[in-house]
């Protein structure tokens, strides 16, 4: 048995805040073939969690487990399909699964919504990601995805934040965004037509 693989059971066979701290690194590198093996199956019962730690292990593997599942999860309400969409991207390129992940999220609860458009965001950021925060700016209910969408909005944008009048002018902007007066929000929509063509540009 080697250190690696005694780190990991260790780290696997932990409860409450600790297990909740996830995976180090550490615990798969150095694993033979046939720990190896035994981790994959280990972490396919910890789905979806264990999902990032599977194609650090075996990333054609695990591309196949996550689109299967993937495939599974689309169209529920409390489901992780956009966990799973999220790594897809990360590790394939295959921007489809942004897009699947951009289509899905109506569906979700309303307590789910927040966690999509933070996935979103951590997948490659383009003309549909940026609408797509604009639409969740103007259409969304619930106020966690809202400023959560506000934010990311002016990242992708590049609205600067070097000195503190840049600081300041980029909360005033989110503050305008996450306001509930929709003429207010389209306004800031309007400001940032300006950053957008910047960071558009090599």
């Amino acid at each position: 048995m080697t250190l690696a693989f005694e780190k990991f059971i260790k780290q696997y066979e932990m409860t409450g805040r600790e297990k909740a701290d996830g995976y180090s690194q550490d615990v798969f590198v150095g694993l033979d073939e046939s720990e190896k093996k035994k981790v994959f199956e280990l972490l396919m019962a910890e789905m979806p969690w264990g999902i990032e730690w599977l194609f650090f292990l075996e990333p054609k593997k695990a591309l196949t487990v996550a689109k299967q599942r993937e495939g599974e999860l689309r169209g529920k309400p409390y489901g992780d399909a956009y966990m799973f969409q999220q790594q897809i991207v990360k590790y394939s390129g295959d921007l489809l699964y942004q897009k699947h992940m951009i289509d899905d999220y109506a569906g979700y609860s309303e307590s789910v919504r927040p966690l999509v458009v933070d996935a979103i965001y951590r997948t490659p950021q383009n003309e549909d990601t940026i609408s797509f925060f604009k639409h969740v700016v103007l259409t969304e209910v619930s106020g966690s995805a809202i400023a959560r969408a506000s934010r990311h909005l002016l990242d992708a944008l590049k609205v600067p934040q070097a000195s503190e009048t840049e600081k300041g002018n980029y909360r005033a902007m989110v503050a305008e965004l996450r306001s509930d007066d929709t003429p207010t929000k389209l306004r800031a929509l309007a400001k940032l037509e300006k950053y957008r063509s910047l960071s558009s540009q090599p």
